[in-house]
């Protein structure tokens, strides 16, 4: 057995106004947000933030709004997005604001559904873009780019009065979502491929030379054109300028990187303080703002040379680390995937990277794909919405030595504590990333608290297996319940309506414990579960399933329920404002609500269930199918069934690396989208239609998933083409006979192994009053 201790009795993290303090925004509606020194406020309380990446001009305009609904049915409560100028001013002087360019359709989008955005409005912005957003022509002129020449900033005043035109009236203060604007981005640390240049791979343009005096420059034009945000943002990493005034640094966290050349294990899975010492220098007192984090890797973008395979795992251990460390805004580039525009005389993406694909490994994909992480984050955004005013204000209290771990020690417990006045969360990991972490067993945890001494587990021992990280309670209070110490991990809370509901799961490995104090429990049902009493608490083994549920009697006389969820159900949880209150959804299918209605997506499976609490006395009607109810525990079971669509597919393989399809474009209603899930070997693919491509895949050991409603239409009218460019093994001789010629010896591989078509069954579940 190996027992860690650690004693809580130093002072709680002093909390002041800061640089921000003053900063705050208030709409025309009364609602209101403001910063101290270490955390964001909504309405004057404290909140945990989770920012999702969307470059709207990446995916359709038709498609805006559902993709919307489900960040935020995924957890993200901020929506980010670049405004790439080459996008709207690829040619001089003729700007293009419509379909997927209309910025300002995707500002009332995010107004309508209470999604805050901030605009990341360059004019330099990189996001993997042809010469990092700024257009060709540009640097056809006599000027110096990323500086305060005049002529570089007529034009950047040009575009900034452009976008102010189609942001009018949308900022905070006016009643709009847009909160926030960054200008520029990584100032001063980094620039960006120059393709336009073309005589050589790998000429970077200037990363900009005029530190602090430039953003000065461009938030007077961004003001004077008539954008008043209620905050500027920077990007701060990197010893990048950051402006002294009304501006929150925001950091980044990648661990797998393209432009790191055979890249060692990284120190982002590293327990730390960030708010007293940054992971790496930075030109801003960290004392004086919050940690806030914009560019947390969502996933990774493949490129020709490096072609990393992000994990889930991976995604969720960041997340967990970052806001042990003290993070009190997490955000993700990219939560959202998409497809670069084709331009009038070129492709706008970066050399090397995909031409049309830039669908990251993001937790939402090209087309919509649903990736693993999305269910991930959504568990974490989950238990920061419900828990976030407890801990914004905690500190991070370290274990001796474990910001020194290097990363890749695979032996030390990586753990820590956030707290304040000794109530907290203790953190653990045992994810890093291009190495295999040992799974741990005989593990004992004790904490020294000013309310009283805490283990995990009461008895016994922990295991930890290999990826896991996990976030566990200590004497915290929710629902009226207090939970002196769990090994089961905090999900979300329910109270309101008089209906109290604590939701936890059981990590893998994890054995399940639950001590609740008597302070304010008095009794406790647990039907088939371990309980021992004490005079201080109930140790509590529970059952693990939705079908599951203790009861605890309060001291005040009320009734609070308790679940303990395996992982699966978990991952499976949507909270959401439905049908008159808050409800919790647990499904297979995805889920997100428009206008009243529960809408609910199969992929592949044309029966599924999704079980809601609390139950629905109203009837129900589905859109789609036939529909039947049950419980299952406290839960009321709703069964959806539609008709099996068969799409008709006829391929053809006119060489083996090339793939014709004819695809049936006679879909039922209840079929949303079809995607082609494509498994096979080789180095590039492409798909085109009707001569265009649609979209690419760079291989990097996954299926390549192509998502066919934008296309529907034009699917009557030909084939799909998919072609293989092939991998080669083997040795290429480079010699000079009259020119440079190359001899390939070897093979080549590109093959097919399978093309599988995947509906996705959808149907809409709204209540019928009366």
């Amino acid at each position: 057995m190996s027992t860690y201790s650690l004693k809580l009795d130093g002072p709680n993290k002093q909390i002041k106004p800061g640089k921000l303090g003053q900063n705050n925004g208030k709409s025309p509606q009364g609602e209101s947000f403001g910063f101290t020194n270490y955390y964001m406020t909504w309405n004057g309380k404290p909140i945990v933030p989770v920012v999702g990446e969307f470059h709207f001009s990446r995916f359709s305009y038709l498609h805006w709004e559902e993709e919307l609904l489900k960040m935020k049915a995924g957890g993200v409560n901020v929506v980010a997005t670049y405004i790439f100028w080459n996008y709207h001013e690829e040619e001089e002087g003729v700007f293009q604001w419509g379909e997927n360019r209309n910025l300002r359709h995707f500002v009332d989008l995010c107004a309508k559904h209470r999604l805050p955005l901030i605009l990341r409005i360059g004019p330099f912005c990189h996001g993997e873009v042809r010469n990092g957003g700024i257009p060709d022509w540009v640097f056809e002129k006599p000027l110096e780019i990323r500086s305060n020449d005049e002529r570089y900033l007529y034009y950047a005043r040009r575009l900034y009065k452009q976008i102010a035109r189609q942001v009018k009236g949308a900022f905070f203060a006016e009643g709009g979502p847009v909160i926030g604007i960054q200008l520029e981005n990584e100032y001063m640390h980094c620039g960006a491929p120059q393709d336009s240049w073309g005589y050589k791979v790998g000429v970077f343009m200037s990363s900009g030379n005029g530190a602090n005096e430039h953003l000065a420059e461009l938030r007077r034009l961004a003001e004077e054109a008539g954008m008043l945000p209620a905050f500027f943002t920077a990007t701060a990493w990197g010893g990048a300028a950051v402006s002294e005034t009304d501006t929150l640094p925001m950091l980044a966290g990648y661990a797998y990187t393209p432009w790191i050349p055979n890249q060692p294990p990284s120190g982002e899975y590293i327990f730390r303080d960030l708010h007293v010492t940054p992971a790496e220098p930075v030109n801003y007192d960290s004392l004086e703002y919050p940690v806030a984090y914009c560019e947390m890797a969502g996933g990774m973008q493949v490129s020709y040379t490096a072609r990393p395979n992000v994990s889930p795992e991976s995604v969720e251990a960041m997340t967990l680390v970052k806001l042990a460390s003290g993070s009190n805004l997490l955000g993700y580039y990219m939560y959202h995937g998409g497809s670069n525009p084709r331009g009038k005389h070129t492709f706008l993406n970066e050399y090397g990277l995909p031409k049309i694909t830039y669908d990251y490994q993001s937790p939402l994909g090209e087309f919509g794909r649903v990736g693993k992480s999305y269910d991930r984050i959504r568990s974490l955004a989950l238990f920061m919405d419900a828990y976030g005013e407890q801990i914004a204000p905690m500190g991070t209290v370290l274990p001796e030595g474990q910001a020194s771990i290097h990363p890749e020690d695979v032996e030390s417990l990586r753990w820590c504590v956030r707290q304040k006045d000794g109530s907290g969360f203790l953190f653990l990991n045992n994810f890093q990333d291009h190495l295999d972490m040992p799974a741990r067993d005989g593990i004992r945890i004790e904490l020294e608290t000013p309310q009283g001494d805490v283990s995990f587990p009461r008895e016994g021992t922990l295991s930890l297996k290999k990826d896991i990280s996990a976030v566990l309670p200590f004497h915290i209070e929710a629902a009226g319940v207090t939970v002196i110490s769990a090994t089961v991990q905090p999900l979300t809370v329910l109270d309101k309506n008089n209906r109290r509901l604590l939701v936890f799961y059981a990590q893998d490995g994890l054995a399940p414990e639950l001590v609740l104090g008597r302070k304010t429990v008095a009794a406790v049902s647990a039907g088939g579960a371990d309980v021992k009493e004490d005079e201080r608490s109930f140790v509590i083994k529970p059952q693990v399933g939705l079908q599951h549920a203790l009861e605890a009697k309060l001291t005040n006389g009320e009734t609070a329920h308790i679940i303990v969820l395996t992982r699966e159900e978990a991952l499976q949880l949507y909270k959401f404002e439905l049908w008159g209150e808050e409800r919790l959804a647990v499904s297979s299918s995805r889920l997100y609500v428009k206008d009243e209605r529960l809408v609910s997506t199969s992929e592949g499976e044309a029966s599924w269930d999704v079980l809601v609490y609390p139950a629905v006395s109203d009837k129900l009607a589905a859109s789609e199918g036939a529909l039947s109810r049950g419980e299952l525990g406290l839960f009321q079971r709703l069964e959806l069934q539609v008709a099996e669509f068969q799409p008709q597919l006829e391929i053809r393989h006119p060489q083996e690396r090339s793939a014709l399809i004819k695809i049936g474009s006679e879909w039922p209603s209840h079929v949303s989208d079809l995607f082609l899930n494509i498994a096979y070997d080789g180095d590039v693919a492409g798909a085109y239609l009707n001569d265009r491509m649609i979209t690419d895949h760079i291989h990097y050991g996954e299926a390549w998933p192509i998502g066919l409603k934008e296309f529907k239409d034009e699917l009557e009218l030909g084939e799909l083409h998919l072609s293989i460019t092939p991998l080669r093994k083997g040795t290429v001789h480079t010699f000079v006979n009259q020119a440079l010629v190359e001899r390939f010896e070897g093979i080549e591989i590109g093959v097919f192994h399978d093309i599988k078509p995947i509906p996705y069954y959808t149907s809409a579940l709204s209540r019928s009053i009366g």
